[in-house]
């Protein structure tokens, strides 16, 4: 296990197996530990790297707005890395997408599980929620506060890895003020999905929002190569069925050999 610093921050990664380049990008609830079952399947066939995003697990970056897509770009540079596939969960599917419309030379292939995009709105939280999430904020209970977050993306029950998970995000530190991802440039990803141009696969969960599983055919209709699969899990998939989703993706990266 090992850091790199990009970009100001230092980010934590680590490495498992050999072969072509295979970057795991995790989600807004957790860590890269959201991978960490998957990888001894991908391993066998693949260097599969995971890294924890700036501010999530074990990496940290200075009080400043940052980009989500250039950090990747930074830790492929750190690795000697020209081009990778790259596995993105939830919202580290929404950032492989960006990368890729935005640095397609640096990606080999898309494998999506239930992502997020730019630009659609994937309405996990009613205002109901989110007006007993403020109130949890204002009253300082990250019990509460966890309990909001986990309604919509864990409906098949919560374990303490995934609270353990929820308490490595920012939702419980808090960022200072003002510190934000900067927007991507130009259109959102789904207005541009026609300009993807490498082989993608999205994931959707059954047990997902609706707008998050409307995600899947969006992506299967508009990127030039594209498939779609459903798998029946909620949002912590990687972690309920890891064996399903490994060789889910290895059937889709078998045409990478």
């Amino acid at each position: 296990m090992s850091s790199a610093e990009v970009n100001g921050a230092r980010l934590w990664y680590d490495e498992a197996g050999s072969g072509r380049a295979l970057l795991l990008l995790h989600g807004g609830l957790g860590d890269s530990e959201l991978w960490e079952p998957v990888v001894p399947f991908l391993a066998e066939r693949f260097r599969t790297i995971r890294t924890d995003l700036r501010f999530y697990g074990r990496s940290t970056g200075p009080a400043a707005p940052w980009s989500w897509p250039d950090d990747v770009i930074g830790v492929l540079d750190e690795l000697g890395i020209e081009r990778a596939a790259l596995a993105g969960l939830s919202l580290g599917g929404r950032i492989a997408v960006d990368l890729a419309l935005a640095n397609p030379d640096r990606v080999e292939a898309l494998a999506l599980v239930a992502p997020g995009l730019g630009g659609h709105d994937g309405g996990g939280y009613t205002e109901e929620m989110e007006a007993r999430y403020e109130a949890a904020l204002a009253a300082n209970d990250g019990e509460a506060m966890m309990a909001v977050d986990l309604e919509p993306w864990a409906p098949l029950g919560v374990d303490d890895r995934i609270r353990r998970l929820w308490h490595s995000t920012p939702d419980a530190n808090p960022l200072p003020d003002g510190i934000e991802p900067l927007p991507t440039p130009g259109p959102p990803a789904a207005e541009r999905l026609g300009e993807l141009s490498v082989p993608t696969l999205v994931v959707t969960v059954s047990h997902d929002p609706p707008g998050m599983q409307e995600i899947g055919p969006l992506v299967a209709r508009e990127a030039p190569d594209a498939r779609h699969v459903e798998l029946d899990s909620d949002h912590y998939v990687t972690l309920r069925e890891p064996e399903l989703v490994a060789r889910t993706l290895l059937e889709f990266l078998s045409d990478l050999d």
